[in-house]
This record gives C-alpha cells, structure tokens and sequence, in this order.
C-alpha cells in the first residue's frame, strides 16, 4: 500500500498538458516553437542526471536485474537504500514527464522491494523471525506483485510476472501473500486516482470494445500465431540490437570522451535527438505526438479499420493523429515502431531510473496494428465463407502488444496484464498462442532484456541450464571445485588462528575438520565467532584480568603524585577549584608522561597478560587505589551551583581516563611476551558457535543436480565431501563459470586454485534463527 501512496505525486508532477500549452500558446515562430517543445525534456533529463549521479548512480537503470540477483541470495545492500528511493522517486517523475520512450514498471519493483526491506528491518526489531534471509527473499517476492499492480492495476498479472522473473523456483506459500499485497496495493491506488484526480469511477487504463458475440473467426488463429512468430523474432532482434549499441557505446572512443568530459553531455544530445524526432512539425506528425502515450495506445487498440473510407466524427478524429496530407495509417504506424524500437534502446542507455516494459508493449501494438489492417484488406469481409464477420485490427494491436512484450521479457504473464488492463478477456485463446510461440522463439535465440543487463553488468547470478547440452550431465562437481581449502581443526593454536584470519582477510566462513590428516568435516564456524575467540584470549579484558601484583604496585598512583582524580559527580556536590590550582592540576601531565601513556595503550588489537595472579591481589590493589581517592574526595564540600565554580576540562579528563587505563595494563614489552605465551595454547572450540550441518555436496555430483540445489535453496556456497572427508568447496563463482563453459560447449577444467576472496558473500549463521553447538571429542591424555 505504501507504493499506491509513493505513485500518486507523478501523476501531480507530470502534465503532458504544460508541454503542449508552451508548443502552441507561447509563440508563431518556428524555432521559438522548437525550442518551447525541448525545453521541458532537455532540463527535467539534465536533472534527473545530477540527481542520479551525485546521490545515488545505483539507481540508474530498471533495479530488476539487481533485485533479482538479491532475491538469488546475493543480497546487494547497496541498491536497498533509502537515498536509492529518493533518487528513483523523483528520477522516475522526471523520466516519465520528459516523453522519452521509457517505462515506469523497474523502478516501481525497485523503490516497492526498498520499502519491503526497510519495513522488515523495523519489523525485525521486535519480531526477530524477519531476520531471517528466506523471510527477506519472501517479502520482495511480494513487493515485486505490488510494484506491478500499481503499474498496470493488474494484482493477478503482478503476481503471476514476479512469480516468473523472480526465482526459478517460487515458494506456494508466498502465493497468498503476493495476492493480499498486490490487491490491496491497486485498489488503494486507483482509489487515491479517483479521489484526487477527480475520476468518476474506478476504470481500467487501456478500454477496448471488441465484438464479443462473434469476435473472430477459427481461421484467423493462424493469422494471430503468424503475428507471435513476427514478434518473437522482433523480441529477439530487439535484445540484439541492445547487446551491439550496449557493447558499441562502450568501446567507442568518442563517446567515452564525451562522458569523461562532462557528465551531462551524452544524455544532453540523447535527449536532443529525441526531442527534435517528436516535434510535430517534424518526424513527430507521423508519430502522434500531439497526445499523450496512453492515447496512442487507446488508438491502436480501437476497434475499427483505419484503411475503410466512410468513417464517423469519433474514428476521423482518432485517424487525424495517425495520418497527414502526404501519407497514410502504415507510413505513421511504421515510422511509430521503429521510433519506440530504437528510441527505447538509445534512452536506456542514459544513466536515469528507466523501465523498458511499456515502449516495447506500444512497439508491439503497432506490429500487431500494422498486421491487423494487412488481414483486413486482403480479407475485407472476413475468412469465413457462410457470413461476413469482418476483421478487427485492434485485437491484432493487443495481441502484437502481449506476444512482444512477452518475448522481450520472457514472460508468460503479461498476457493476464493484458487482459486486466483492457478489461477484455475476449481474445484469450488468440492471446496466448502468440505470446506462447513469441516466447518459444525469443528464449531460443536470445535471454531476456532483464538477463541481458545482468550478463553485461556481471551480478553473481547463475544463469540457465541449455537442456540440448549433454554436459550438465557428464560434468560433476569435483570437475570445477576449489580443492585449496582453508580450515580450521581441532587442537588448532590461536597463532596459527590468527595467521589465518590476517591472510584471508575476506573469508567470512571457515569449515571445521577433526584433524588435517583426516579431514573428517565436523561443520562451519563464522569468521566474526573466531574473532570473538581471539579476542577473549588476548583482550583488554583478558589481560586486565591476569595483571602482576608487583606490576599494579609500581603503577598505582599515590598522595605524592601530583595528579588529583576528580570523578564525576552530580551539580550539587562540586568541588570548588580556583583558576591557578586548575591550571596546576592540567600542567602536571608532561608531554613525556603523555608519550608514555599513548605507547601503553598503542598496541590494542590483540593484547593480553599472564593469568597468574589471584583475583583477591587485583581486589587489593584496587582497594587501595580507592582509598586514597576518598580522602581526596573528602575535602570536597556540597554545594549549590556557582559561577565561580566549573567542572574539569576535557581535555584533562580524557588525560585522566587514559591515565586511570595506563595503571591496570602491562608496558608494551610484556604485552608480546604474555601474547606470545597466550597464543600457544589450544583452542577451545566448545565457546563458539558452529553451525554442524553446513550444506555438503558428493564428488560426483552433476551439474545439473548442483544448479537446482543452488537455485532452490538460495545458498552461496557448499562444501564437497568423500565419505565425511572435505575434499573442496565450490562456490557461485565457480559454479556460474562452469555453466557458463557448458553452454558454451567448452566442458569446465579441474579446478586446482587458490581460495577466493569472495566465495562465501554470507555466513550460514545468517540462514539460521538460534545458535548450534557440538559435541567435540575431547583428545586422551
């Protein structure tokens, strides 16, 4: 609900209606009318730029390919922020108001899955089960429904397309609730649309009048899946055409330039060139420019023929956007999909929040259209030869629409959009033929727009299996796994711990073996618990506690010390203190002394002393040390506050704090020894916490086997074993680039590498509520 709410101010922020007014009201010249026309486009753009590029650049683009790779179980914090849901808020209105050819339903999954996140941090405050990954990757399943249903007011549709795009496998449980949020998201957004805008009623956004008694003759499906042919293949040659300008862009040496000049000169002359291409006086007459998009699409989507001659006042007032003195209904209709076609990819490229849904759904409608009047004119009376049932061109628009969107993002359920968006389920059958066959064919030759963006940006998203491979079955795990394992065993020395923590800096998991001769896996252990390991054997706290008594003595301070420890105390129990004993007191701490208790407190990382002395020594010390401050203290008297009378200073109190560490600590050359000596004993692994049951994976598992187990469960990496024994470890990284090798036909190689840095991204102590514990053979004595 909260992105019906976020939805309603870009209906107040963009008026096609401002730029219109400035075309037509504010001069007769040709070139001030230019200029009026790409003024509003040329500085909404440049805005949207700077506030991309200095707040937050991760919002640039649709957010799906990286959404989808956190709901994978890589969780990229970087874009679920609250800057990010500024910059996609007011970015998008910016985009949608300037009339480029951009869609609005990425950066609305987007900013819906950030709410998601940030309302689940709140809620796992108090209710702890929201701490868990899985529940995460469940709420943004339901944010994907919900960014959807307010796109389009199409909660069925929503869900069904965040059922497709966001995991290969989709838990049912999670269907309820991608249904409750999706319904409640659309009816409280088209609600806010009625009350605010002044709509009568609630109504959907694109109406179309189809004949439902007789809508269309048995014959013409073939006509329909010819048209989901047309669509798959220009799906396709779309997704290549984006992957060449993507890749050209990059390696051209002028265009780099250009961006590292300034940041605002490409997307200035990007926006240039599409401004002046939809001037009306311009190539913008043969693309109806003079009316809004949602316009255009009513139009191609009516219900009558535009090549017949004797037309009504409504339809000849519908056919004077889509043709001029000199050409007609095709030349606009041509001209208008090459527009949405090449326009949507040269936007795209501008580092603005973008969507690429719905100029490829007006692209399709104009196939669809352009197929639509073919069939009406070679058939004027209909294919059937009993009775005259003529052709509609605008169901063939609204099925171009479905099939080409379909086949850009490999979906099936934009044809349930379609239909909650027409309000029309009349072309059902016709529908999903096209949008069936489109798929078939676009997932045969080319991915999807949303894995395209992912190939080219390189997120750690495994891709798809090709099932006419015969290597995901004849490629194991042992082929492409990491055999160099770090690891930590039992009878293992906080040296050699603290070796390896330094070495492998990035590591954020350690597997736990008996012995490194047997190499038996006993489970995993998270970097931070052998942190906390080190850290209670070579402490602060673990050295204050093990001080020598002869040490505390030499160091304690004593009433011939010119230094007076004044504690905090409450206002009305302040010492009076006149100016020239303050400045005394102050004075006192010498610049050796403070050299002396700066190097007493340097070496704190990994410091600690001897466990030697009794408690009751450490208790006497401390005794004495407080005696003598009561007597200080007792010539303090109580008084009122006075002006007269002001506290310590900090920069003596700090002094006195450091001072107060200095005498329970050891001089930095006994610091190594006790350290040395500390770091020779074993480690007690019964005082962490260990995961016992780390996903574990067999030698001879196949590729295919490991891909599903990956992909179902979400995890970043799994331990390979033989008969208990640990022989490696495979990770995404590993595992992505030996998909990668199979679909390509190159079987992967025997991995024999070193361990990276990045294959375990998240603890398995993330994945789990409560802590584990096991039961660790203790060695014979």
């Amino acid at each position: 609900m909260s992105e019906s709410y976020i939805m309603i101010p870009f209906y107040l922020l963009i008026d096609f209606i401002g730029q219109m007014y400035l075309y037509s009201e504010l001069s007769e010249g040709t070139f001030t009318k230019w200029v009026a026309w790409i003024s509003i486009p040329v500085c909404l753009i440049l805005w949207d730029v700077g506030l991309t590029h200095f707040l937050a650049p991760q919002a640039a683009g649709s957010g799906i390919p990286q959404i989808k790779t956190s709901l994978r179980g890589v969780f990229m914090k970087e874009v679920l922020t609250f800057k990010v849901l500024f910059v996609k808020w007011f970015g998008l209105a910016a985009t949608l108001g300037s009339g480029v050819p951009l869609g609005k339903e990425g950066p609305l999954i987007h900013m819906s899955s950030i709410i998601v996140t940030k309302l689940s941090k709140a809620i796992s405050s108090f209710n702890k089960i929201y701490v868990n990954e899985s529940k995460k990757i469940e709420m943004l399943g339901a944010a994907w429904a919900v960014g959807v249903a307010c796109t389009f007011n199409a909660p069925i549709g929503g869900v069904l397309f965040s059922v497709e795009i966001t995991t290969a496998y989709y838990a049912v449980r999670n269907y309820w609730r991608g249904f409750f949020a999706a319904v409640w998201g659309a009816t409280t957004y088209r609600l806010l649309l009625v009350w605010i805008d002044g709509v009568n009623t609630i109504s959907v956004i694109f109406k179309a009048n189809f004949f439902i008694d007789f809508p269309y003759d048995p014959w013409e499906l073939i006509s329909f899946g010819i048209v989901g042919l047309i669509c798959g293949l220009g799906g396709s040659f779309y997704i290549w055409c984006k992957q060449v300008f993507t890749h050209w862009s990059g390696n051209n040496e002028l265009i780099k330039k250009i961006k590292k000049t300034n940041y605002f000169v490409y997307p200035f002359c990007v926006i240039m060139i599409i401004s002046t291409t939809t001037w009306p006086p311009g190539i913008g007459q043969f693309l109806a420019s003079d009316i809004s998009g949602g316009a255009q699409v009513i139009g191609l989507f009516s219900n009558f023929s535009w090549t017949e001659k004797n037309h009504t006042v409504q339809e000849q007032e519908v056919l004077r956007h889509w043709t001029t003195k000199w050409t007609g209904v095709y030349t606009s209709l041509v001209v208008y999909f090459w527009y949405q076609f090449l326009g949507s990819i040269l936007a795209s490229s501008m580092p603005i929040p973008n969507g690429s849904f719905i100029p490829n759904f007006r692209a399709g409608a104009a196939l669809g259209r352009i197929a639509g009047e073919l069939v009406h004119s070679w058939f004027p009376l209909g294919m059937s030869s009993s009775a005259v049932h003529p052709i509609i061109p605008g169901a063939y628009a609204t099925v171009g629409a479905a099939a080409f969107s379909g086949a850009v993002t490999h979906t099936m359920s934009v044809c349930v959009i379609l239909f909650e968006m027409t309000s029309s389920i009349t072309y059902v059958i016709p529908v999903l033929i096209a949008v069936l066959i489109a798929n078939g064919v676009a997932r045969f030759l080319t991915p999807s727009i949303y894995d395209l963006v992912i190939q080219s940006k390189k997120l750690p998203y495994l891709p798809d299996l090709l099932p006419n491979t015969s290597a995901i079955y004849d490629v194991y795990v042992e082929d492409f796994m990491i055999t160099d394992v770090k690891f930590v065993y039992l009878g293992m020395t906080y040296s050699e711990l603290k070796q390896l923590l330094m070495t492998h800096k990035k590591l954020k998991v350690f597997p736990l073996v008996d012995h490194p001769q047997n190499m038996t896996l006993l489970g995993s252990v998270p970097r931070h618990e052998l942190i906390l390991l080190l850290d209670r054997k070579i402490g602060v706290e673990k050295r204050r506690h093990f001080i020598p008594s002869p040490h505390l003595k030499r160091h304690q301070p004593d009433e011939r010390e010119n230094i007076e420890i004044i504690p905090y105390r409450r206002r009305d129990t302040i010492k009076p203190i006149d100016d020239s004993s303050d400045s005394d007191t102050d004075e006192t701490i010498t610049n050796e002394k403070k050299q002396e208790v700066e190097q007493s407190i340097m070496y704190k990382e990994f410091e600690a002393p001897k466990e030697v002395e009794s408690e009751d020594k450490r208790e006497k010390i401390f005794k004495k040390w407080a005696s003598g401050r009561r007597q200080r203290e007792s010539k303090a008297m109580p008084l009122s506050p006075m002006p007269d009378r002001r506290p310590m200073s900090a920069v003596s109190m700090t002094y006195l704090e450091v001072y107060n560490q200095r005498i329970c600590d050891l001089p930095l050359n006994e610091q190594k020894v006790w350290e040395e000596n500390q770091l020779k004993h074993q480690i007690d692994f019964t005082a962490c916490r260990i995961d016992p049951a780390p996903f574990q994976l067999v030698e001879r598992t196949s590729l295919l086997k490991v891909h599903s187990l990956f992909s179902m469960l979400a995890i970043n990496f799994a331990y390979v074993t033989s008969i208990g024994r640990l022989v490696g470890v495979v990770s995404l990284k590993e595992l992505r680039q030996a998909i990668e090798d199979a679909n390509s036909g190159n079987p992967p190689k025997r991995a024999n590498r070193e361990h990276t840095n990045n294959i375990f991204n998240s603890s398995p102590s993330d994945k789990t509520t409560e802590a584990h514990t096991i039961n660790i053979p203790k060695e014979k004595s």
